[in-house]
């Protein structure tokens, strides 16, 4: 009868033939993954009949035997009595097939450990050995490793990980210690979990902190997933922070009818943000501005003061988009979009020097860069020109919709 595990390596019969293993699909170990890693590999081990040679079931046989001599001359009969000073000392055939089932083992387990865990294991030389290295090390129930593993499980911290990814973790972490004969109760691991988790996470936290029943590991994993997706679709759908305005600005040029022109491409422009201070245009006076000045209106009383249909000065970054458009007047201070000529800085918000070729055209004509003293005149619709003091002008980006008239 023909022997059905012909194909299972025997030492004592050399004429088996080797099992040549490859963990391709095995985890590779790391310092909190040993009970994972350890049942891949006795699975593999015991299905190819050779976990006895790393768990120290198999020894390795005797080096050497004694056998009788064989001698063409010499002539022994079956009565002659075999003694020791006859026999001989040789190589045992048997351990040379264990050795080298041993080794193609030793070299398989050596191929499913990290960098991390490969270090230590430089001295051993059976599978048996390093069998034994590895369980001491990562599978000890030493009071200090308990200790260990357990602070791990404390200070956790999702950070920038996916909720899979550090909850991952968590349990590995968990099996080990069940492992050492430690195991954590599901009501401590949902509060080694929860502990990890940010302020984003707030409405699950306070779901589950409130039940009456602990909730098993699976059940919070499926809710943090969902509050992760719900996360990521609020990021995505929140804009970033507005460092510049985007307005539709007029070409520079000497026509004084500057309507109608296409838009120019946006800039962006970033100032150093400090407290605004409302300060009158034409009286200098902080706590109004021009629309809302008393002077002005008594001194001009046919001069139609500015729509105030803009937002009020503020401290904050306001977007508004204007669209030149025909209009029977030949300059504007202001669009209503994104500039403001201002004779104070601390008018301002958001602040800048202008370096770009555009100029700032004056109702009597004249031309100047964005930091210059000229004397200007305002017109009105009746066309009777008043004299103003000299000002500072500057280019503010913060959106202010009153339109002058020059």
């Amino acid at each position: 009868m023909a022997d059905n595990n012909s194909f299972i390596p025997n030492p004592y019969k050399s004429s088996k033939p080797l099992a040549c293993i490859t963990f391709t699909n095995v985890t590779k170990l790391l310092p909190n993954n040993y009970p994972n890693w350890k049942q891949q590999v006795e699975a593999l081990l015991d299905g190819y009949d050779l976990l006895q040679y790393p768990d120290g079931s198999f020894l390795a046989p005797s080096k050497t035997i004694l056998t009788a001599p064989t001698s063409s001359t010499s002539t022994l009969s079956e009565t002659t009595p075999t003694t020791a000073s006859l026999l001989v000392t040789t190589q045992n055939p048997a351990y040379q097939t264990w050795r080298r089932q041993d080794r193609l083992i030793y070299g398989a387990l050596l191929t499913t450990l990290s960098n991390e865990v490969a270090s230590p294991v430089s001295q051993t030389k059976t599978s048996h050995d390093l069998w034994i290295l590895l369980k001491n090390t990562y599978a000890k129930a030493s009071r200090s490793h308990l200790k260990q593993l357990k602070e791990r499980l404390r200070t956790a911290s999702k950070g920038t990980q996916s909720i899979t990814t550090y909850m991952h973790h968590l349990k590995q972490t968990a099996d080990l210690l069940a492992s050492l004969g430690s195991p954590v109760s599901v009501e401590d691991m949902t509060d080694y979990v929860l502990h990890g988790l940010d302020d984003g996470y707030r409405t699950i936290i306070d779901a589950v902190n409130a039940r009456d029943t602990p909730i098993n590991f699976d059940d919070l994993h499926e809710r943090l997933l969902i509050q992760e997706l719900s996360i990521g679709a609020a990021q995505r759908q929140t804009p970033a922070p507005l460092t510049a305005l985007n307005a539709q600005a007029r070409p520079n040029s000497n026509d004084k009818s500057r309507h109608g022109q296409n838009p120019a491409q946006s800039t962006q422009r970033t100032g150093t943000c400090k407290p605004f201070l409302s300060r009158c245009q034409w009286c200098n006076i902080k706590g109004h501005v021009l629309s809302q000045c008393k002077t002005f209106q008594q001194q001009h009383p046919s001069v139609p003061p500015p729509p105030c249909n803009s937002p009020a000065h503020t401290g904050q970054v306001q977007v508004n988009t204007a669209t030149a458009g025909p209009s029977q007047h030949d300059f504007l201070f202001d669009s209503g979009a994104t500039h403001h000529v201002t004779n104070d800085l601390d008018n301002l918000a958001l602040h800048h020097p202008y370096t770009g070729p555009d100029s700032l055209f004056m109702g009597n004509g004249s031309e100047g860069k964005t930091d210059f003293r000229a004397r200007i005149r305002l017109i009105n619709q009746d066309k009777n020109k008043y004299n103003t003091p000299k000002y500072r002008f500057v280019v503010r980006f913060v959106s202010f919709s009153y339109r002058y008239l020059n």
